[in-house]
């Protein structure tokens, strides 16, 4: 994002986050993930920015609880934030957590660098019966038929 775009708002003006939320995520996001062994910090890769954006797009849900974490006294150190967070809205930090995370491990470099190309589909031939069930070892399971607990009412809570 550029300066100007910071300056205005103008990139993801549509997640109701400040400049000011964005560069307080940027500093917690640091806290939470900090650079180490060869991986880039969770504000260094963007997740304050574009990385942002992509996630709150994919759960609009974590916008309300995100920007109650988010509020509150700028000069808070990252650290009492999250402290702060954990003992007093535990939905706020829930959300703040994961808007990080999920941010960060969707990112294009930190894939790369974990080595992880994402889901990859496998054809399957339902024709081609799997060893396991040749070989026998369910057929106990099978025989046992099902089993299962079942579901308690409310009442006996």
């Amino acid at each position: 994002m550029s300066s100007a775009e910071r300056q205005t708002g103008a990139a993801g003006a549509g997640t109701g986050l400040t400049d000011v939320a964005r560069e307080r995520l940027r500093a917690i996001a640091d806290a939470l993930i900090p650079a180490a062994h060869g991986m880039p910090s969770a504000g260094r890769i963007g997740v304050a920015d574009g990385q942002l954006d992509r996630v709150l797009a994919a759960r609009p849900d974590l916008v309300e609880p995100l920007g109650r974490a988010l509020s509150g006294d700028p000069g808070e150190a990252p650290e009492d934030v999250l402290r702060r967070l954990q003992s007093d809205d535990p939905a706020a930090n829930d959300a703040l957590v994961l808007t990080v995370v999920g941010g960060y491990y969707t990112h294009p470099d930190v894939r790369r660098a974990l080595k992880y190309d994402g889901q990859i589909p496998v054809l399957v031939r339902p024709e081609i019966i799997p060893n396991y069930v040749e070989e026998g070892l369910i057929d106990p399971v099978l025989e046992r038929g099902s089993i299962y607990r079942p579901v308690p009412d409310e009442e006996e809570f």
